[in-house]
């Protein structure tokens, strides 16, 4: 399950980087189409097109890497009830043994 939450929180991190570099290219998009604007009305509104689809890919990457990184925080919550579970079990053990022992 370790190596799950790695796996999760690399491509959280992954989509998170595409994330940004389409929001970059996004706004570089919208300002080229401004300044276009006045000399080519049917380029401009083209290239502000493609910056919307750039916006909307560049939103469902951030909601795909939260998607991730909550997962991996639920895997994550079970590795450590699971461990904390496992700890408990032992120290029973260890009393159990304790006691036994200072009856003797």
């Amino acid at each position: 399950m370790a190596a799950e939450v790695k796996e999760l929180l690399a491509e959280a991190g992954r989509l998170r980087e595409e994330h940004d570099r389409a929001r970059e290219k996004e706004m570089l998009l919208r300002a080229r189409s401004v300044e276009m604007r006045p000399d080519d009305a049917d380029q401009a509104e083209r290239l502000w097109q493609e910056a919307e689809e750039l916006h909307e890919a560049a939103r469902e990457n951030l909601r795909l890497s939260t998607e991730k990184r909550l997962r991996a925080a639920d895997v994550q919550h079970r590795i450590d009830v699971h461990d904390l579970i496992e700890s408990m079990d032992n120290s029973d053990e260890v009393w159990s043994r304790a006691a036994r022992a200072a009856r003797r």
